[in-house]
Parts: structure tokens; sequence; C-alpha cells
């Protein structure tokens, strides 16, 4: 048994054929958010908003956007509006 079927329980063989199928085809763990338009420091604000519907998401940026606040901020306006007038 090799040194990297220790480490990793595969054969040199599989190894190799990993190391080529990953460097071929890229790896990405979730959405690529520069691709996506969400630049640095932006990404907490549209994963939150990645959630609602389009149509919601685009009335949060709105709101937030001629009020000044954040996004969060507003839905927290909106659910206490709701709770206040009890729908």
């Amino acid at each position: 048994m090799t040194d990297i079927e220790r480490k990793t329980g595969m054969t040199d063989l599989e190894c190799e054929y990993w190391d080529d199928y990953y460097t071929k085809n890229a790896f990405e763990p979730g959405p690529n958010l520069l691709r996506l338009g969400i630049k640095p420091g932006f990404a907490r604000s549209a994963l939150l908003l990645s959630e609602l519907d389009k149509e919601v998401a685009e009335y949060v940026r709105e709101r937030a956007k001629a009020f000044n606040k954040s996004h969060a901020a507003i839905i927290n306006d909106i659910v206490r509006e709701k709770l206040t007038v009890g729908a």
C-alpha cells in the first residue's frame, strides 16, 4: 500500500482521475456571487433577499434605498406593521 493509498483510501489511479476531473471541472461550493453581480461586502443582504420571491425582493430593495435603511430593517418594519394591524 502506497502512502497516498494510506492517507486517502484511494489508489494512485483513482487520485489521478479525481485530480484531472477537478482540474477540468472547477468545483464551486455555492453560487458564484461575483457572476451574479453581487459586489464584495454586499453578500449578506443579497443572500437574505435570495430566499424571497423576485417581486418581494425588488420591493424591499426599493424601500431600503428610498428610506436609507437596511433590507432587514425594512422587513422588520413590514412585519411589525402586520403585527400591529393583527393581520
